[in-house]
């Protein structure tokens, strides 16, 4: 409950204080929102889901929200988070699913967020969350090309005909201690397939996004170092500089001192020299 609460004042303080540099906090806010949704979901202990899963019912019932059955919980957590504009509920509700579909983890939520264009992108259709069956479509032809070796299951077990010829199936197994792979079950259904498809689908995302934040992070570290290497030459040069005598900076303080007074001479004889010429020309 305070969870929420918090999240919700914090939405309160983005929209009149940090509007005009909101994406990071908005970012920030939607990440929480997200891990809530993940912890409320797939934490491993029962009753942390259960405390966050009556949480979220006890929330909704105070601020007296109203939800149709068929709404997904994202949108749920999204609501009591971020208020009732529908569009904004909607845009974000959006952009956290895809992330769940895609499997991003709740550390990575702003990277995935920028890399897609942004909440609002997808807001406007730039990058509309892909179903299973168009993540499926996407590597289709990749996972059908590519040959790892070839299976032959005891007819009396898998009872396959000609109409199987050519056709995908799901095999569910068990990899073993020896490195191999022990078939449990073939299954033969299109919904099965697209999903096993759609899952590749988002492992490679998954991996790719992990390759370019590694890159990022790498080139973080890289110009810390180079800023911390030029701060250690910039302190070795300082030291290296020959310390003035007291005699050297009694010098150097006389020839400032004198250089100040020419100035303020110059000054003062430009000075009487344009009273004289004013009072000449009064006169």
């Amino acid at each position: 409950m305070d969870r929420l609460q918090s999240m919700e004042t914090a939405t309160r303080n983005w929209e009149t204080t940090e509007l005009a540099a909101s994406n990071k906090r908005k970012y920030s806010i939607m990440t929480e929102a997200y891990a809530y949704y993940l912890t409320m979901k797939a934490d491993p202990i029962k009753e942390t889901r259960a405390q966050y899963a009556a949480d979220l019912e006890k929330f909704i019932e105070q601020r007296k929200y109203v939800f149709a059955p068929s709404s997904h919980d994202m949108t749920r957590v999204v609501k009591c988070v971020f208020g009732t504009d529908r569009r904004r509920v909607s845009a974000y509700s959006i952009a956290l699913r895809e992330a769940l579909n895609q499997k991003v983890s709740a550390k990575d939520l702003v990277d995935f967020i920028e890399q897609n264009g942004g909440v609002e992108q997808i807001r406007l259709g730039g990058t509309k969350p892909l179903s299973a069956t168009l993540r499926a479509g996407k590597v289709k032809a990749e996972v059908t090309a590519a040959q790892l070796g070839m299976i032959k299951f005891d007819a009396r077990f898998v009872r396959a005909n000609a109409d199987w010829a050519d056709r995908q199936v799901v095999i569910v197994a068990t990899y073993l201690p020896t490195g191999e792979f022990q078939a449990n079950a073939v299954i033969r259904h299109d919904s099965a397939v697209n999903a096993a498809l759609a899952a590749y689908y988002s492992q490679q995302q998954a991996a790719a996004r992990a390759v370019a934040k590694a890159e990022r992070d790498a080139e973080t570290q890289r110009v810390a170092d180079l800023k911390k290497n030029t701060a250690k030459v910039k302190a070795a040069v300082a030291k290296n500089v020959p310390k003035l005598t007291k005699e050297e900076k009694q010098t150097k303080q006389k020839a400032k001192v004198a250089v100040e007074r020419k100035q303020a001479e110059r000054v003062a004889a430009n000075m009487a020299h344009a009273n004289s010429l004013f009072e000449e020309a009064l006169a």
